[in-house]
């Protein structure tokens, strides 16, 4: 037989009354209202819109009255142009086009120290870019040699002012470059301007 202290004592669940001393219950609580977030009222994004087109008019015409004043002044005498001086900028742009094309072969002239640049394009197009070349005496200017297979031909004249001049016949693979006051010396070993196209 069992007696009564060997079986387990287990305590009875609390009555009703005693859950209010354990403290308050759920009944007990009262409800929280948790306000909405407010939202900005469109008035103040409309009055910031407006003030910067105002300022958007106020610095455009201060760009049209700036440059209606410069247009009012007085251009700067311009020197005496010569004809290849006025022909410059328009060869200039057509030897950039020409440069920004990635099949156009760049060959510096052996013996100009990196003062001229002959530039061909994929067609045989050919110019010769100077930077800082000693100008040529009077009446005695650069000539430009193509020489091939055959006899040499001349290509093209300049001075050295030139910033840049395109040659007059193409320049083939396999065809050099050579600036030289005549023909004979285009044909020297010797000559000391020399760009090959490879």
């Amino acid at each position: 037989m069992t007696s009564l202290s060997e079986t387990s004592l287990r305590p009875a669940p609390p009555a009703v009354e005693d859950l209010d001393a354990l403290g308050p219950t759920f009944s007990s609580w009262t409800s929280v209202e948790i306000p909405e977030p407010r939202r900005p009222s469109p008035a103040p994004l409309v009055v910031l819109g407006l003030l910067a087109g105002i300022a958007a008019m106020v610095v455009g015409a201060f760009a049209v009255v700036s440059a209606a004043g410069s247009a009012d002044e007085p251009a700067p005498p311009a020197a005496a142009a010569t004809p290849t001086a006025a022909a410059t900028p328009r060869v200039e742009r057509q030897v950039l086009a020409l440069l920004a094309k990635p099949s156009t072969d760049r060959v510096v002239f052996h013996g100009s120290g990196g003062q001229l640049l002959l530039v061909v394009g994929s067609a045989g197009r050919a110019a010769i870019l100077v930077r800082g070349f000693e100008r040529a005496p009077a009446g005695r200017p650069y000539r430009a040699w193509v020489v091939g297979a055959g006899k040499p031909v001349r290509a093209g004249t300049f001075t050295g002012a030139e910033r840049a001049v395109f040659l007059s016949v193409p320049v083939l693979r396999q065809e050099r470059v050579v600036i030289a006051r005549d023909r004979a010396a285009a044909l020297r070993p010797s000559s000391k301007l020399v760009a090959a196209r490879g």
